[in-house]
């Protein structure tokens, strides 16, 4: 493993191409979330232990140049969207409990297990087919969204992840689903959590097994996916086909934003500050630690929210710390820091611009009472 001193890159914005983005932010008040953020450091939860109130956010297009974010424009606000997918001129997000996807026309997608949904991910081998991971179930599922069928999902408390991290008298305890199983726990004593009831019941963060961040497609295998869990700091890869996981990239703090395909493994660090990129078997970790541009209270903290690769060479970075976009390439050793709202709490991005008709939908969409 070898650490790159991102800082120590030459400082330039001559290296890329302007571009066009769709991001998904979380909440327009990123103060209360960084309160809320540092409380939870006082004690040793990865997490809060009582469900929040949910925020209001939005989904923005803009464009990247420079530098500098131009064309910045709010589409549609609604409750935490996270997800956001833009691939062959299809356009999927999410909203907390609902994903929506806007091609020649708008579809929602609804199941009792979705919970905070925190990505959407389109399939790059069958148009019709998308990833979701529902974060405040530790689940994942793949839809065909042009029939509205569920094809596959996976839970991570039926494939050895059952062990909540937190509870609050800091005992040991266990998750399911599963009638049987949790009739067999009563009979031994274990302390459990039986969810049966997802529409009404919820898991705050502390409480989840595995906290599934993320769940991308495998770019070289049409039955893997892989997903990054916040909770254990692994990016794992399952094989749809057999259930079973394996771990990819260890040794990571709170990931999220894993990719992998047969020559290529990424995930982002996020309370280390660092970009993980895995080639053979050379691991490279580029850390942003000693970039100037954090808050005071801050100072100590890392939050790279998600990191996506543009070309072979050239990467950009959601930092939520320094509110800003970044923008480095491994060759050229090169880096520039883009500021955007520094009360936003950009969750994530798609490369691409919005068709009209993607435009006026989002226009039209009013924030969801439900």
């Amino acid at each position: 493993m070898n650490k790159i001193d991102l800082n120590s890159f030459d400082f330039r914005q001559d290296f890329y191409e302007s571009f066009n983005l769709v991001v998904t932010v979380k909440s327009f008040d990123l103060q209360s979330i960084r309160k809320r953020y540092l409380d939870s450091k006082k004690n040793s939860r990865s997490g809060s232990v009582e469900r929040r109130d949910v925020a209001l956010g939005g989904i923005v297009s803009l464009r990247i140049e420079k530098g500098k974010v131009l064309e910045e424009r709010i589409l549609t606000k609604l409750k935490e969207p996270r997800g956001v997918d833009l691939r062959n001129g299809v356009l999927a997000f999410s909203s907390e409990n609902t994903v929506y996807v806007i091609d020649k026309k708008m579809v929602q997608l609804e199941n009792p297990w979705f919970s905070y949904i925190h990505t959407v991910s389109l399939s790059p081998f069958n148009g019709s087919n998308l990833l979701i991971s529902s974060s405040g179930f530790d689940c994942i599922f793949e839809y065909d969204y042009q029939n509205n069928d569920l094809l596959w999902e996976w839970f991570a408390w039926e494939n050895g992840f059952d062990l909540s991290k937190a509870s609050l008298d800091g005992k040991e305890l266990r998750i399911t689903r599963n009638k049987k199983q949790s009739i067999a726990w009563d009979h031994q004593n274990i302390e459990h959590l039986f969810i049966d009831k997802p529409s009404v019941q919820v898991l705050p963060t502390a409480k989840r097994t595995a906290f599934i961040n993320s769940v991308e497609y495998h770019q070289s295998n049409t039955n893997v996916v892989v997903a990054t869990l916040f909770h254990h700091g692994n990016l794992i890869k399952i094989d749809k086909n057999t259930q079973k996981h394996q771990v990819i990239l260890t040794d990571l703090l709170h990931p999220h934003g894993g990719i992998a395909s047969n020559d290529f493994i990424m995930a982002t660090s996020t309370n280390s500050g660092e970009v993980v990129i895995k080639q053979g078997k050379e691991e490279l970790r580029y850390f942003f630690n000693n970039i100037k541009g954090k808050p005071s209270e801050i100072s100590e903290m890392e939050w790279l929210q998600n990191s996506k690769r543009i070309s072979e060479h050239l990467y950009l970075t959601i930092d939520s710390n320094r509110t800003s976009f970044i923008l480095f390439d491994t060759k050229l050793k090169c880096y520039d820091v883009v500021p955007f709202n520094d009360n936003w709490a950009v969750q994530d991005l798609a490369f691409g611009k919005l068709t009209e008709f993607q435009t006026k939908e989002l226009l039209q969409l009013t924030n969801p009472s439900n």
